[in-house]
């Protein structure tokens, strides 16, 4: 999954970033495509057999 330029400016400017150039970044988009890709992996895990912890419950 790629991000385009456009969208990845207005990303960064909704969040109140500073403007970046397109060769700006072109820098920063290998950092960006490898976390796009572990967040692929970690979406296909298979979780349906792990306990959530949310359900425990300690004394106070």
């Amino acid at each position: 999954m790629s991000i385009s330029n456009e969208t990845l400016k207005a990303m960064i400017r909704d969040y109140n970033g500073l403007e970046l150039s397109d060769d700006e970044l072109e820098l920063v988009r290998p950092e960006l495509d490898y976390y796009l890709d572990e967040l692929k992996k970690l979406d296909a895990l298979d979780l349906s057999d792990a306990f959530s912890s949310r359900l425990l419950r300690f004394p106070e």
